[in-house]
């Protein structure tokens, strides 16, 4: 089993990863953190999945739980999901050291972190992240966040969870579109804090096609997961350094929220902001034109769903102006140097933007 700590001024918790560890969460709560009581999150998805083997690890140790189910997508990250649970954990009649473990991918990790920061004014959470996306980023850190119609992501707390065990084995059953969408916060960390991890994970991306070895991601997720917790336990709060990890989200945020939220899968929508965002750093000269042409020929060759033909830049506007990195009125955006060097988080224009959104908009991509 691999084992990366986060620790935070706050704080301090572990994150395992280990392929057949979600038949060990009975033993989690029971004998490493002497939970008794647990209340699962999760949606109908994952549940039907997956659902069976963790209420029969939980069984075989003596924890009691129950079990509160969502739809699955983004249009269950909302007030009014919250609000829903809210009211089912209040009929639970529960107490302050039961548990609330999020169970399922970046949407259940943060509407079930969200709750359970604030019910009884914040229960512990367990992250137990079931796609690649929440593997490597969402489920670490203590994000935790709902959705308003006007953008993602604007109500939310920092609640760091007691612990976080990724089970790479639950990959096997994602389809495409989730293994690329976890692939973009891969390549991110790649971007922003190691270009030899870039490149080794460009060179072998066809263990992201189809996870037929599920242990083989073991080492992937785990670096990952050591790069965001390095970077958590220096910027917890996201007033610094943190702020890098959201590469490719101020354009990748404006998509995401001008599709509707589900035509494109966030880490889709992040992977073309990434894009957008690298164009406006070579623009600044901040980066070389061989180093941007290398960079996008790997990531123009990811079988990227298209833009919406009838998302126009002024719409995306609208929704950037809208996201949490707007400052005193300016958009900030973080831009690449080199791969793997010390990114810069700097504001930019909107007609910065605007030039870059018709870069992407007249690019080819790889459609598979």
């Amino acid at each position: 089993m691999r084992r990366v700590s986060v620790d935070t001024e706050g704080t301090s918790y572990p994150i395992l990863v280990e392929a057949g560890s979600l038949s060990l969460m009975g033993e989690v709560l029971r004998e490493r953190m002497g939970r008794k009581r647990a209340v699962i999150i999760t949606d109908d998805t994952v549940n039907e999945l997956y659902g069976a083997e963790l209420g029969s690890s939980l069984r075989d140790k003596g924890v009691s739980f129950d079990k509160l189910v969502v739809e699955p997508g983004e249009s269950s990250k909302s007030l009014k999901t919250a609000g829903r649970l809210y009211g089912e954990l209040a009929e639970l009649n529960l107490h302050r050291d039961s548990v609330v473990m999020a169970f399922g991918g970046g949407v259940v990790g943060d509407l079930a972190g969200f709750v359970g920061s604030t019910f009884l004014r914040g229960l512990p959470v367990i992250q137990i992240p079931t796609t690649l996306l929440a593997q490597v980023d969402s489920s670490v850190g203590g994000k935790t966040a709902v959705n308003l119609s006007r953008g993602k992501n604007l109500v939310g707390t920092f609640h760091q969870p007691e612990i976080v065990v990724i089970d790479p084995g639950v990959l096997d059953t994602l389809g495409p579109a989730d293994v690329r969408s976890g692939l973009g916060e891969v390549l991110k960390y790649g971007l922003i804090r190691d270009e030899d991890f870039f490149f080794e994970t460009a060179d072998n991306v066809e263990l992201f096609e189809s996870v037929d070895h599920p242990e083989e991601l073991e080492s992937t997720i785990s670096r990952c997961c050591r790069i965001k917790a390095e970077i958590v336990g220096r910027d917890e709060l996201d007033k610094g350094i943190r702020r890098i990890l959201n590469f490719g989200h101020t354009i990748g945020h404006g998509i995401e929220a001008g599709s509707g939220y589900g035509e494109l899968k966030h880490g889709e929508a992040v992977i073309w902001g990434m894009i957008g965002e690298m164009w406006i750093s070579f623009d600044r000269d901040y980066l070389s034109a061989k180093t941007f042409s290398h960079l996008l020929g790997v990531l123009t060759h990811l079988s990227l769903p298209p833009i919406p033909d009838d998302l126009a830049a002024r719409e995306l506007l609208e929704y950037i102006k809208r996201d949490k990195k707007v400052r005193n009125g300016e958009i900030n955006s973080v831009l690449l140097t080199e791969p793997g060097n010390e990114v810069e988080v700097e504001e930019v224009s909107e007609a910065e933007l605007k030039e870059a959104w018709d870069f992407l908009k007249g690019l080819e991509v790889n459609r598979g």
